[in-house]
This record gives structure tokens, sequence and C-alpha cells, in this order.
């Protein structure tokens, strides 16, 4: 089956079009931020007519990662929205949690929430934690705010209710009511957007949920309709923030979950790469025109964890930002890509990112407005990327422009543009390779035993100089590099996550309770990816638990044993498991009972596969020359340019080299050498 894959960056738009034969053509375009649908739909017909006729389209399948959501969090570009919270709990947005992400600084600030003062509202009801009623639910008030809320032209709404993640009968009748008075507001409820524990988390995912829905809504609409005008009727599949893809309904219900889309589908595709390439555990390395993202892949999967943090208000520090209680990869994102601006800081010291240009106007070499020094900018001038073969030489680029940009900031540094090019990319490199040692020790494990999957349009222009900084010795860079994400997507499984809070003790074990939870949340899950064509007897159902010693504040997630074994065993191989686990990640157990809070699904199909043979008869892959810097030879140096779909399998490159893909570009320096293996991709030995 033909499958047609797209991801939305903040520079590009990437797509993946595999073909009835099994052929797979890649694609480029500058991504439309004022309307991402515009370059999707442009993509998607320059694609079809060029390949169309290799393709049954009735029976395409699309699929879509987007960074509308995200967009619409960091840039303050969703609706206006309401909040509804039991009535004195209307400001949980502001009091947060009472945490400090810097106990030491008395100007501590956070993001203001995305839902005003003035539109969050209190519900007279109560239910207490044990299911009690305390308090009726006093539908008057409700019906009292529906009127508030749509003569204030409030499109959207998230009601957060106390206790709501195992009581929700309140919520969905505050849900009804909403309606009925208000039949075109966009209604998200904590127990189906965020079904766990911890208040605030549960109302800050939903709140998000809430803002970006009707955004994200009208962006499925819309590319179904055009989709629809090109004879493509199957709705498109999502790639969510866990890595699994969803159908558009569910994607335009809960967006936020769909926050990460772009990088997860990333990391997928990179253990798919490590996998072929016969390494178990990689290191990710992602790095667009926007940001660069990392993620450690151990044993061939990426770690799933249930906590993420967005729109941070000091940048990268943990708690300064909104928390979502939703399943996501783990990987670390830095501030830098392409389009990183690069400054003179208050210092007089070179600063890059975190603004950056983006699309629009871009680096100054694109011409397109651009008057301040990006990375891109410094990659052109010191040849790393050549001006003609830029995406192909589909996309003309300016060394000169990037030249007068360079020379503006270097003359306020005073040194040569040459220096000044080199400190920005080596800068860059220095961030990435500090924040992957981080992420890899917290995760204790050494960078330097790990491989290297590079991709991204700028990731093979980089990966270099950032492995030679950690001591890795083996970089992985894939076909079609700059658009993996894509192929990522084509790669994915349909998958969706799930998850309940049930607190339940081992020493009051209720089996019965247990087989009622996972059948329900099983029941969610085969509907979900039944829906996205999967059949249900295929579908394969993964369970894992949130635990803790009792009276703990926090939880590690925990594999559930054999569901079929005897209740005895099933419970000691359940705490064996969790004792194995606290004692890799903390170095000690406690003497304590255990309890499960959260329940967790994962209720997915198979992964597809795309990759196959590499074979060319070309006699020779050199293009040709061009002067390139080395910081190693302290000079820029006459160096061969080679074509990546023309080397022979195994055929040496000797170091310093530059290898160019159609959408993205690897440097090979003097101490390296590369070669392509059978699956296409290009392997960088360092010596």
């Amino acid at each position: 089956m033909a499958k047609l894959a797209f991801d939305t960056g903040g520079t590009f738009t990437d797509f993946a079009l595999l073909d009835d034969a099994g052929e797979v053509h890649l694609h480029k375009v500058l991504s439309t931020p004022l309307n991402p649908a515009e370059a999707v739909v442009q993509g998607v017909s320059e694609l079809l007519e060029q390949f169309g006729a290799a393709i049954d389209i009735g029976k395409l399948q699309v699929l879509g990662a987007t960074t509308v959501v995200t967009n619409a969090v960091l840039e303050r570009k969703g609706v206006e929205t309401g909040f509804i919270a039991t009535a004195g709990f209307q400001d949980m947005l502001r009091i947060r949690n009472e945490g400090r992400y810097d106990l030491y600084d008395l100007n501590l600030r956070y993001p203001d929430p995305l839902v005003t003062r003035a539109n969050s509202f209190g519900a007279r009801e109560r239910i207490a934690a044990d299911g009690e009623v305390v308090t009726e639910l006093q539908e008057d008030t409700v019906r009292e705010i529906a009127g508030r809320l749509r003569e204030k032209g409030v499109r959207s709404v998230a009601v957060c209710l106390l206790h709501a993640y195992k009581y929700p009968a309140h919520e969905q009748r505050v849900a009804a009511l909403l309606k009925d008075e208000y039949p075109d507001i966009f209604v998200s409820l904590s127990s189906e957007v965020c079904p766990e524990v911890r208040e605030f988390d549960r109302a800050s995912t939903t709140v998000v949920n809430a803002y970006t829905r009707p955004q994200m809504a009208g962006h499925v609409a819309h590319l179904q309709r055009e989709f629809a005008r090109k004879g493509i009727d199957r709705q498109v599949l999502w790639m969510t923030s866990s890595g699994g893809l969803v159908p558009s309904r569910r994607a335009a219900e809960l967006p936020v979950r769909l926050i990460e889309s772009g990088p997860a589908a990333g990391a997928v595709a990179a253990a798919e790469f490590g996998r072929i390439a016969g390494e178990g555990s990689v290191l990710s390395f992602d790095m667009g025109g926007t940001t660069a993202k990392l993620c450690l892949i151990p044993n061939g999967e990426p770690t799933v964890g249930t906590d993420l943090e967005v729109a941070h208000y000091q940048r990268f520090r943990k708690g300064s930002g909104f928390p979502l209680k939703i399943q996501s990869i783990q990987m670390i994102e830095i501030g830098a890509g392409g389009g990183s601006i690069a400054a003179k800081n208050p210092l007089g010291l070179l600063d890059v990112g975190p603004r950056s240009a983006g699309a629009l106007p871009g680096p100054a070499a694109y011409q397109r407005g651009g008057t301040e020094p990006t990375v891109t900018d410094a990659d052109i001038l010191l040849g790393y990327m050549g001006t003609e073969s830029f995406v192909g030489g589909s996309f003309k680029v300016s060394k000169q422009a990037a030249h007068d940009a360079m020379a503006r900031l270097a003359a306020d540094l005073g040194v040569s543009v040459t220096r000044c090019a080199w400190g920005i990319h080596d800068l860059v490199n220095e961030s990435m390779s500090k924040a992957a040692a981080m992420h890899a020790t917290d995760l204790g494990v050494d960078p330097r035993s790990l491989p290297m999957v590079a991709f991204g349009g700028a990731g093979p222009v980089h990966a270099y100089g950032i492995a030679q900084k950690l001591g890795i010795k083996r970089i992985i860079c894939p076909t079609g590099a700059g658009v993996t994400s894509a192929i990522g997507l084509l790669i994915a499984p349909v998958a969706v996550d799930l998850s309940a809070s049930f607190p339940m003790a081992l020493s009051e074990w209720d089996a019965a309770e247990m087989r009622r939870l996972l059948g329900d949340l099983a029941a969610q899950g085969a509907e979900v990816v039944s829906a996205a064509g999967v059949p249900k007897e295929t579908i394969a159902n993964r369970y894992t638990v949130d635990m803790r010693y009792v009276g703990q504040g926090h939880e590690i997630t925990v594999a559930l044993p054999d569901l079929d074994l005897p209740q005895d065993a099933f419970l000691a191989q359940l705490t064996a498991n969790f004792t194995t686990l606290y004692r890799e990640l903390f170095g000690r157990t406690v003497k304590a009972g255990l309890e499960v809070i959260t329940w967790r699904l994962r209720a997915g199909g198979e992964k597809d596969k795309v990759t196959r043979p590499h074979g060319t008869t070309a006699a020779n892959a050199m293009k040709g020359t061009r002067e390139v810097y080395f910081q190693e030879l302290g000079t820029a140096v006459e160096t061969p340019v080679y074509d990546h779909y023309s080397l022979t399998v195994n055929q040496p490159v000797q170091g310093p080299a530059i290898v160019e893909q159609r959408e993205s570009t690897a440097v090979i320096g003097p101490s390296g050498t590369a070669h392509v293996d059978l699956h296409g991709n290009l392997v960088i030995n360092i010596l």
C-alpha cells in the first residue's frame, strides 16, 4: 500500500512518498508559518504530479506530523480559552503547585497562564477522594458560566474538577450543560484528556488541549478537504508524542498529545536506522532549521516518559513551564537550528539563539528579508553547505548575502568573517555536545559508547564536530537524512497510549478491579486503533503501571507481569520489577509497602519497513571540489565533494570530504573516513 508522509517543521516541510512498487521518493518545501497547511498541500501536489502514476490514489494513506500545536503554545497563538474548576479552585493555574525551580531567585517568574483570570470560573460541586458526593453539582452555576463564555466569544473551555480522574460524572454533566447552552463551544474534560492524579498537572494538560483544539481541528479539516479534492479519501493518521499514529478524529480531539509529533517521528526513524546498521543502542541527533533534538535510544526502542514540560519561562529550566501529563518520547531540545540567529551579547561575547529566523524571513543567504547572521549562513561561508546544491539545487542561496550579514557581526566582535563563522558553528556544537552528555549521564550511559544517528537538514553538517567533542567514534547518516522524520512516519505503527489513575496497594490487591481497569483501557485502545484500519485481532497491548513506595510523592513506570500468572506469582514478579528498576535509578531500596497509582496501556499494530538495498554502478561519485574550513587544519582547504547516491557500497571516502544528499550534507573532517553500507546509510568512522 502506498503511503505519503509529511512533517511540518519551523523552517521546512518534509515529505516521503512510498509508491506501490516500494520505491521511496523524497521532497522538501519551505514551511508557511501563517498557514502550515499551504506548504503541506504544495508539497503533496508536487509529489503527486511527479509520481502519481506510480500509485493508486484511492488507496493512498497520508501520514502527518506537525508543529501546529507546539507553535500555538509557544507563540501564544491559540484561541481565547475558558477554565472551569471546582468552586474555590479557579486560581489553580496561577497558584500552580507551589514548587520553585530556583530556591534562591527572589524574582522567580513563570509563563502567564493560557487562560486569563477573567475567563477562570468555579462550578459549585464537590466529590471527595473516596467518591462521596459532598456537594451536588449546582447546574445553574454551570449555565451561568456558559452564558458568560458565549457573551465573551470564548471558543474553547477546559474543565478540571476535583478527583474527576476517578469520578468523572460531574465533569460529564458540565460538558452536557455547556453544549446545551453554547453548542459551538469546544469542551475539553480532564477526565478524558488526562485521567491522572495531581490536580495542577491535570489542569495544565487540559488547558493546553483546549487552547489548541479549535486550531488543530481546523488544520485537520482543511487538509482532509484538500486531499479529498485530489481523490485521497482515507483519513490522515497523525504522529503522537509517544511515537504512534492515530486517526484524524483523535488528533483533532486531543491535540496536546501531538505537541512533540515531529521529533517523535525522528526518534522512531533513528531507532530503525540504527537497527539496520547493526547497532542496538544509539544517540539520535536531529537538527533542523529551528531546533535540535537529542534522544538516547537504548536497545532499539526510544524511552517513553509520562511527563513533559513546554513553554519554559527560563529556557531548559525544569519547573518553569507548563507541565503536561502525556506519554512522550524522552528527548532534550536545544534552541539551535539552522535558522538560529547569532549576535553579540551584553558582555561582548558571541551568542547563538534562542531567536530564530525560521522560514520567514529565514537566514540571510535565503534572500527573503533576513539580515542577521544565522547558523546556516555560517555553514555556507565555511563551505560545509553548497550554494548550488542546497535542497538539491531547487532552492538558490546567496553566499554573498551570508557574507554581508556575517561581516557586520564580525566587525562588531573585532574578528575576521571566517573566525566569526567558525565561532558560531563551534559554539552550537559545544552547546549540543554538553546537552547530549548531560542527557546520557542522567540515564546512566557513557555517550562515548554510543554511535550517533544524525539527520535533519543540518544534523549531518554538525555531527562530526559534536561526535569529536563527545568522544563518539561512529556516525550513521541515513539516506534521506534531511527528511528522516517524514520517513519515520512511514515506519511508525498505528498506536495509542491510554492511562487511568486508580491507586491500589499491593497489600490490598484486587485482581478483579485490575482486570476491569485494564479491560476498559484495552477496549478504548482497540476502538482508536481499529478506526485507523488495524484489524482488531492483530492489535497488541502492552501494560505498564506507575508505582511507588507508600507515602512517596512520585512514581516510576514498571512493566506489568503476565496477567495470567497466579496472584502470588504476579505480585512477586511485579515487586521484583519495581525493586530492580528502583535500585538501578537510585542505588538503593526502601523498607516500605508498594502501591500502584496509574495504569497505562499502549495498544498498537506493527511497525512497517521501508528500507531497501543500496546499489549503484556509477563510475565516479565525485562531483567536484570547493574550499572548506577545518579547524583541525587551521585553514580552508580544497575539499572533494561526493554525491551520496553515486557512492558504491563500501567505497572508501577519506576525510576531509563533503558528501551531499539532495536534502542534507555530511561533513567528514580530516580524522574521519566514510563509506555507504548495504542499506544506503553513510557511515562515518572517526580515528
